[in-house]
């Protein structure tokens, strides 16, 4: 068995347990069948050095338990993997701050920021919307974060003024996990990129068919 200070190189395929969804892999084949390929990523066996902790606690304990050339299932608990999820914890960072200190960020991508903290890239994306209003910019975000047909479903109520923003959720989304979340990352888009004076509201509305 391996112990402090072994170099070991090794392939992985991460899956969520609940869904079997695939979301990291040091192997090529593997990420294109998962549809997670990118062409900033080398897909090669991953250096560990172990007791270096440079990667989660749960695999690094499980490598020490292994022989070499040893293929294995690891279930790892949040506790020892990237801990229970958090939506405080979620950040938007400008992809042009990233570019500037010469990171190209790419989904799973593991960032160090200046504080010291470390975090991991779940999505990038480039937001470029011209020769439009107002109101079909904020339509757009809508559709970035949950895709055209559903962003039709929202009704949008902006002021003359241009300093509020109503925008009224339908009731399929009322009891969505995690649409809080949703919520915080289209407010902050439309307020960095569409309306920076603007209250942005998120209006539900009950009645007694919603119940139904």
């Amino acid at each position: 068995m391996f112990k402090d200070k072994d170099f070991v190189y090794i392939d992985y395929v991460a899956k969520v347990k609940d869904t079997g969804e695939i979301f990291d892999t040091t192997i090529e084949e593997e990420a294109k069948k998962a549809n997670i390929y990118s062409n900033n990523v080398k897909y090669e066996p991953k250096l560990v050095i172990l007791g270096e902790h440079s990667i989660i606690s749960g695999l690094e304990e499980a490598i020490y338990q292994m022989n070499a050339g040893e293929e294995k299932e690891v279930e790892i608990p949040p506790e020892k993997a990237y801990g229970k999820k958090d939506p405080t914890k979620v950040r938007i960072v400008s992809l042009g701050d990233l570019k500037k200190r010469g990171v190209n960020p790419y989904p799973n991508m593991m960032v160090r920021f200046t504080d010291g903290s470390v975090a991991t890239v779940k999505s990038v994306s480039e937001m470029c919307i011209r020769d439009r209003d107002e109101k079909d910019k904020v339509k757009a975000v809508l559709e970035k974060w949950l895709g055209k047909n559903n962003a039709d479903k929202f009704g949008i109520e902006l002021g003359e003024d241009k300093k509020n923003l109503k925008i009224t959720v339908p009731k399929d989304y009322y009891k969505v996990e995690d649409f809080q979340l949703v919520i915080y990352m289209l407010a902050r888009d439309i307020i960095n990129y569409v309306l920076p004076e603007s209250v942005v509201s998120f209006i539900e509305n009950f009645q007694k068919d919603t119940f139904s």
